[in-house]
């Protein structure tokens, strides 16, 4: 009984934050909204913002019009260090992903631990770029 209720409730928040289209965007008197949010990537967090604004003003029949972006990277380690680990954990994690999925019982459970492990130190890496975009609805 305890795992359907746990079941349920993870159901249950995944649905919820499906919905949740626009979670970062802040609303402004003038006119001018913002999105601020978090990315393990440069490309990842405006690719969110954009989608964050369009479906902000589409709710409003109009279209998102930046006005401004700043992006910064506010990790512990240099920047370089942490491209430089967060490719090779993505890359592990790949590579075993493909090791498990076409292994054919030889080699599938090496894959899956470097799939694991490497979605593991993935997502141990954090989301060091934060983004702030300014945008208006027309």
């Amino acid at each position: 009984m305890k795992l359907i209720n746990t079941v349920t409730a993870m159901l249950l928040a995944t649905v919820l934050g499906a919905c949740a289209h626009h979670d970062n965007v802040r609303t402004a008197n003038n006119g001018e909204h913002y999105v601020k949010l978090a990315s393990d990537t440069k490309e990842g967090a405006g690719e969110e913002a954009i989608r964050q604004s369009d479906h902000f003003c589409s709710e409003q029949d109009k279209k998102a019009y930046v006005i401004n972006e700043s992006i910064e990277y506010v990790g512990t380690m240099p920047e370089e260090q942490y491209l430089t680990t967060i490719n090779v954990a993505k890359a592990l994690r790949n590579a075993g992903g493909a090791m498990w999925g076409l292994g054919g019982g030889k080699v599938d459970d090496a894959g899956a631990a470097l799939a694991l492990g490497g979605g593991v130190a993935a997502e141990s890496m954090g989301q060091p770029y934060e983004l702030e975009m300014t945008f208006t609805c027309r």
